[in-house]
């Protein structure tokens, strides 16, 4: 799954296409990995926050409804950008996973395990230059929502720790443009199934 870099890089290019560029909105994008707070958080809890399911058609259907069912109780952008958040994982693992680390591997010369690991070093090391607009809205509120299994506290202070985040070059060998605007493109097509 994609780090929250990319997600909000996802969510800053879809924003052009969605017509909302809002603080509610960024906040929903950070908001899944909340249970990471304190460093990888246990399964069960970031399942919980993804609504996950192991089969990622299962898991596509388990978004769906949450989102039906809770586009009265949030805030439209707030729910919007979580949505984006966890679709952007499903497609990432769907279409995008599996050939990266084939490529991982192929490079170093290493195993399933040890080339997931390269890649998350790997995600990390991604930048784009919007990210600093970004963290400047995020900077601009404090107002929190609870869903699922976060609180509004500590969404806050996850997103005051992604604010912190401060890679000021990409050096990512394997994310690039052509695979994010792909993923974009993806999600921006399941997205219109939520309509």
């Amino acid at each position: 799954m994609p780090n929250i870099t990319i997600h909000e890089k996802i969510g800053y290019e879809l924003s052009k296409e969605l017509n909302t560029n809002s603080y509610n909105y960024y906040l929903g994008l950070l908001s899944p990995d909340t249970p990471n707070l304190n460093g990888f958080g246990p399964k069960e809890e970031r399942w919980a926050s993804h609504v996950r399911r192991k089969d990622l058609n299962e898991w596509r259907n388990s978004l769906k409804n949450f989102y039906h069912n809770n586009k009265d109780k949030y805030n439209k952008d707030f729910l919007l950008g979580y949505i984006i958040h966890i679709l952007t994982d499903i497609i990432f693992d769907d279409y995008f996973y599996r050939d990266i680390r084939k490529e991982i591997i192929k490079d170093y010369g290493c195993d399933k395990d040890s080339a997931h690991k390269i890649m998350r070093k790997d995600m990390d090391k991604y930048y784009f230059k919007e990210f600093e607009d970004i963290k400047d809205i995020l900077s601009s509120s404090n107002n929190s929502y609870d869903i699922l299994n976060n609180t509004k506290e500590n969404i806050l202070k996850w997103k005051n720790k992604n604010i912190e985040i401060n890679i000021l070059e990409d050096t990512s060998e394997y994310i690039n443009e052509k695979i994010l605007v792909e993923l974009k493109n993806i999600i921006l097509k399941e997205l219109k199934q939520y309509q």
